[in-house]
């Protein structure tokens, strides 16, 4: 389990637009779907080559309790905006398979 005193964060699930264009392409807009206390821990960070600049990755860790993030439905296609970062989910990861404890490895490039 999960200490309480570790989820000082509150996280904003933001869930994908199911909207499509004239192209049948996903719309880029996201709606807010829900909120749940977590853990943030940077990873790593690395400065790339991004179109015509430089941009820095971050990997971010998210822990939280497997049983309100099962609740507000998150997924892979969503984004977290947690202490004003927009972050890209990659993986959600049920630790152990005990359905106490979800690890969201997320990135935010910047």
């Amino acid at each position: 389990m999960i200490s309480g005193g570790l989820l000082r964060w509150r996280a904003l699930r933001l869930q994908a637009s199911t909207a499509q264009d004239v192209l049948g392409l996903r719309t880029d807009a996201w709606t807010a779907a829900g909120y749940f206390r977590c853990d943030v821990r940077n990873q790593s960070s690395s400065e790339q080559a991004y179109a015509d600049g430089v941009t820095v990755r971050r990997q971010f860790e998210i822990r939280a309790r497997w049983p309100q993030v099962a609740a507000i439905g998150l997924t892979e296609l969503d984004r977290v905006s947690v202490d004003g970062r927009t972050l890209k989910v990659q993986s959600i990861i049920n630790l152990d398979g005990a359905d106490r404890v979800a690890v969201i490895q997320c990135e935010q490039v910047t």
